[in-house]
């Protein structure tokens, strides 16, 4: 039986741990051969690419700064060079910072728009031109948040700000590449038990404060993200695109 990503090579961002690995990993199960990446060259990204290559595709780490262009097309230039194409890309990397409006420093905010709004743009445009160049039907998603379209918490001004940017540029990007047959779409998390927040929402009131306003009254897992990403890249999402998916248990309902 073939596999729904068989032959398929994925880039995704932020893939060493937490909703990133998740992503890497359920693409890499239906097929897919995975370019994980890291910021730096860490033993989580090492971990990850054997866990990936166990799976029976073809892992590569590669490291760099995606808010950094020269460091965005290398990181392309060596993924072209191991597998000869791109033909998705998972946008995950980001950072979180939750600071009380008035202490937000400037430095903070620069800092997460750059990570969480430029390195998508950066990305996605050098991606973006691979796909077009090979003639690829092409596949974005990025990983946004709920927090991009709902003021979820007040120490989130800067992600939250970031993550709206990011909506818009989803919708924004699947106008602009459509004509090449490239999608472009986005997932919403809400909450999400990652390996960053486990001991927090092992709280039961932090736990029951967002899971009482949560329609399936639970918080979400990393393969309920990665999952939807294997259908975005995947030839069944070949006329979806400018899609902001929540995925969040019905919180924003």
């Amino acid at each position: 039986m073939t596999k729904r990503l068989e032959n398929k090579t994925i880039i995704v961002t932020g893939s060493s741990r937490g909703i990133g690995k998740a992503c890497a990993v359920q693409c890499a199960k239906n097929g897919a051969n995975i370019a994980v990446h890291d910021k730096g060259d860490t033993e989580a990204l090492q971990s990850s690419v054997a866990e990936i290559s166990a799976l029976g595709v073809n892992a590569m780490g590669v490291t760099g700064d995606v808010t950094c262009k020269a460091d965005v097309e290398r990181i392309v230039d060596e993924v072209i060079g191991r597998f000869g194409r791109i033909d998705g890309l998972i946008n995950n990397a980001g950072i979180c910072p939750f600071v009380d409006f008035m202490e937000l420093t400037e430095e903070t905010w620069d800092t997460t728009m750059a990570v969480n709004a430029k390195g998508l743009f950066l990305m996605t445009q050098a991606v973006a031109r691979t796909m077009i160049d090979a003639k690829l039907a092409g596949r974005i998603c990025n990983i946004s948040s709920i927090s991009g379209v709902k003021a979820t918490n007040p120490l989130q001004v800067a992600y939250s700000s970031s993550k709206g940017a990011a909506n818009m540029f989803t919708k924004v990007a699947a106008a602009a590449l459509g004509k090449y047959d490239i999608t472009v779409n986005a997932i919403m998390p809400g909450t999400i038990i990652t390996d960053i927040n486990r001991d927090l929402l092992a709280d039961n009131e932090v736990k029951k404060s967002i899971t009482d306003l949560t329609p399936l009254a639970c918080l979400g897992e990393t393969d309920d993200i990665g999952n939807a990403t294997v259908y975005f890249m995947s030839d069944e999402g070949k006329w979806v695109t400018g899609t902001l998916m929540a995925i969040d248990g019905g919180f924003l309902a």
